[in-house]
């Protein structure tokens, strides 16, 4: 569970600057998406830790199968979407269903970063155990 908790943790503060990425860039390129109200820093946290506690979904006592893992990756997904579309809605970020797809579009966006950055990030540390496993066994056998 402590492990769940590091990724929920790390998991906001990658989302957060992802999509503050996102709404710079989205900003450069959209001028109509300028003008955000001053509070939409505060918005940005928000959406950060709230889309962060789903990530308690991959808290396993035991190895998922594969079909485990991707049903609740799947889910994970589809609370994420919910809980951005739902506080973006509350929060009047939209004033039609082009500004809702435009964020349902960063929101994909930023899950796929969010994925990409995690993976890479647990590889190295898989790797990194590995090569430790690989020098410890190695030290032994002299």
């Amino acid at each position: 569970m402590k492990d769940t908790i590091k990724m929920a943790i790390s998991h906001f503060f990658i989302i957060t600057v992802c999509v503050t990425a996102a709404i710079g860039i989205l900003n450069y390129f959209v001028p109509d998406h300028s003008g955000y109200p001053k509070e939409f820093p505060l918005h940005l946290l928000l959406i950060g830790a709230t889309s962060a506690l789903p990530s308690l979904l991959f808290y396993f006592k035991k190895e998922p199968t594969r079909r485990q893992f991707v049903i609740r990756v799947i889910l994970h997904f589809c609370c994420i979407m919910a809980v951005v579309l739902g506080e973006g809605w509350l929060l009047g970020w939209y004033k039609d269903i082009t500004d809702m797809l435009s964020v349902g579009t960063v929101v994909v966006i930023v899950y796929l970063a969010v994925w990409i950055i995690t993976r890479r990030a647990n590889k190295n540390a898989a790797d990194g155990m590995n090569r430790a496993l690989k020098n410890l066994n190695s030290d032994e056998e002299v």
